[in-house]
């Protein structure tokens, strides 16, 4: 890819071609750079006067999971989730990692466990067929990135908590669509409607993976209504512990690649895994 600056102007000079509801009179201008992640970063758009317009533009920087096609996955998971109003509306696409889509804010206060919940299971009812999740990859993607040495210690402690085991559990749960990166950074409000942003791990797979990593730190008792909230018919107390250890494992081996300061070492995320 060239630099991003020439990627993004080059979407801004196609402004005509946004699917506005209200078309722009005049060329936007790209703004300040307003949040940026390990994969991308989003822009604000501006119009002549420099006041802010009710969209945003969303560059791709580098990949962060495996697979084919990532972008391509990413984008078919994120318009069909934008029909249901789970996720902004996409006004422009380009071939080259530029998106331009609505505006959205973060919520003023903690998303409740209800409601993180209830988003989940309104992801898992979607119907459109992604390809399916394949755990073993990103983990072994996040693993040959490492140091032999660090390699070495990470499967060690996979072994002592028997992740394998787990990650056939997870494969043999029926699959549904998951966005599987449901932290609290991806939660917005688009008004009064909780959406979700960064769809690039959305794909087919276990609920239960995708509601641990939703989950993440929160109490006890917010997790259960959380899984209440998302699984109303049935809650699989084996699979919320495979969902639980497999989805430590690979958000400490995605910190370890992307944000080491940030990781646990492998003796302390297998004490943190023992508590599972």
């Amino acid at each position: 890819m060239d630099q991003p600056s020439k990627r993004l102007n080059r979407a801004i000079d196609r402004w005509r071609d946004w699917t506005l509801d209200e078309p722009l009179a005049h060329p936007p201008k790209l703004g300040a750079l307003l949040a940026e992640g390990s994969g991308h970063a989003i822009y604000e758009l501006i119009n002549r006067d420099q006041q802010p317009l009710p969209i945003v533009a969303r560059i791709r920087r580098q990949e962060t999971c495996a697979g084919g096609d990532p972008l391509g996955q990413e984008l078919a998971a994120w318009q069909c989730a934008s029909r249901e109003g789970l996720a902004p509306e996409c006004v422009y696409i380009d071939d080259v990692g530029v998106t331009i889509c609505r505006r959205v804010s973060a919520p003023p206060q903690p998303v409740s466990a209800k409601a993180l919940g209830t988003l989940c299971g309104r992801i898992h009812a979607l119907s459109t067929n992604l390809p399916q999740l394949d755990l073993r990859r990103e983990i072994d993607s996040h693993l040959a990135a490492l140091p032999p040495a660090q390699k070495s210690d990470w499967q060690r402690a996979m072994g002592v908590h028997h992740v394998s085991e787990a990650l056939m559990l997870l494969e043999r749960d029926t699959p549904y669509f998951c966005h599987n990166d449901l932290t609290e950074g991806n939660l917005m409000l688009h008004g009064d409607c909780l959406v979700a942003i960064d769809w690039e791990y959305a794909a087919m797979g276990s609920r239960y993976f995708d509601l641990a990593i939703a989950a993440g730190s929160r109490p006890a008792q917010e997790q259960r209504d959380m899984y209440r909230a998302a699984l109303t018919d049935h809650v699989d107390d084996t699979l919320v512990r495979a969902g639980q250890r497999v989805a430590s494992l690979v958000t400490a081996l995605w910190q370890t690649r992307f944000m080491p300061t940030e990781a646990p070492c492998p003796k302390v995320w297998e004490t943190q895994a023992g508590q599972l």
